[in-house]
């Protein structure tokens, strides 16, 4: 099986594209990001990097992705390439959610469309679709909550779904949709395109640094719906090889709210109510649309799949920070990747 996966440099696609390969030795891999991979990312892929080849390619560039199907002709297609919700890009500039995440989708489809090869096309979107949500809900959210996205990210992945279903409906693609957020796990790191890091990141860096991790005191009150990328992985895989997914939207995430103190138990990390040295903030308010819980049955009837046990989940990601990083790479601005 031929894969290509834009976005491939990215967190949760590096994730994708390792596991993927180590569960199928005759796959291959063709990656696309606008950047050049960085050291981090060929450590992660060593040891299936005979079966990656890396291409620069910026999504919204038709020429260069014609060239590129034409020549690796992909069988399916993993359309991972973002800009994520960064506030100040939001009000510096709003068009480049829609330039990247909305254009770059159509031209990933109109490419995997005329390639002639490609049997499927999944799309990731992201939680941001469901917007700021009904404050009173508390049952868990399935896929067919209401889209009413909050900002600028949101109102483009949104957009970018219906490009997506247009797409499938016009030219009987096969183009499921993948909505996730709070992800955590190996390979999270600042890029380019991603600059605000999860809870879960920092930590797993106060774990490795031995420290106490400073956090505003609402955080302490809080909750959230966590989902390791490496489950997200092992739903993607699933997408990419099941037959009969069809076009529809799928939930991934744990499924249940747990608390952050909870979160900080599981990685053995004590937390403190600094608001002068905080480094992350949440607020408990936040319990419903992209901030709430997800109903997964979807993904479980129709792929098979769940979530891990959460603690499962955290473990791995200890053991991977411990065995990666150190309070010296830490203390180096570049190092900790």
């Amino acid at each position: 099986m031929r894969v290509l996966v834009t976005g491939a440099c990215g967190f949760v696609m590096s994730v994708f594209i390792r596991r993927f390969l180590q569960e199928h030795e005759e796959a291959r891999v063709l990656a696309l990001d606008v950047g050049e991979p960085d050291t981090a990312w060929s450590g992660h892929l060593a040891d299936v990097a005979g079966r990656v080849d890396v291409e620069r390619c910026d999504v919204r560039d038709r020429d260069r992705l014609a060239t590129l199907f034409a020549r690796h002709r992909p069988e399916t297609v993993v359309h991972g390439a973002t800009v994520t919700l960064v506030p100040e890009w939001e009000r510096e500039d709003p068009g480049r959610f829609l330039d990247v995440n909305v254009m770059g989708t159509a031209a990933v489809l109109d490419a995997a469309r005329r390639a002639g090869s490609v049997g499927r096309v999944v799309h990731v979107s992201s939680a941001a679709v469901y917007g700021a949500g009904d404050p009173g809900r508390t049952e868990p959210q399935d896929e067919d909550t209401p889209l009413e996205p909050d900002d600028m990210y949101g109102v483009s992945k949104v957009a970018a779904e219906l490009v997506a279903r247009r797409f499938a409906a016009l030219y009987g693609m096969s183009v499921p949709i993948v909505r996730f957020t709070k992800v955590f796990g190996p390979m999270e790191r600042p890029t380019s395109a991603r600059t605000l890091m999860s809870l879960p990141y920092h930590l797993a860096r106060a774990l490795v640094a031995g420290t106490p991790l400073a956090v505003t005191p609402r955080t302490l009150r809080a909750a959230g719906d966590w989902i390791s990328a490496v489950d997200v992985a092992a739903a993607l895989g699933l997408l990419c090889t099941r037959p009969d997914v069809g076009s529809v939207a799928f939930n991934l995430a744990g499924g249940a709210a747990v608390p952050v103190p909870r979160l900080a138990e599981l990685f053995g990390v004590e937390m403190v109510a600094d608001p002068e040295r905080a480094v992350a903030d949440m607020d408990p308010a936040l319990r419903s649309g992209k901030d709430g819980i997800y109903d997964v049955g979807r993904a479980a009837r129709l792929l098979g799949w769940r979530p891990r046990d959460l603690a499962q989940q955290v473990g791995e990601y200890r053991e991977w920070a411990l065995a990666h990083w150190t309070p010296e790479t830490l203390a180096d601005p570049g190092g900790a990747t």
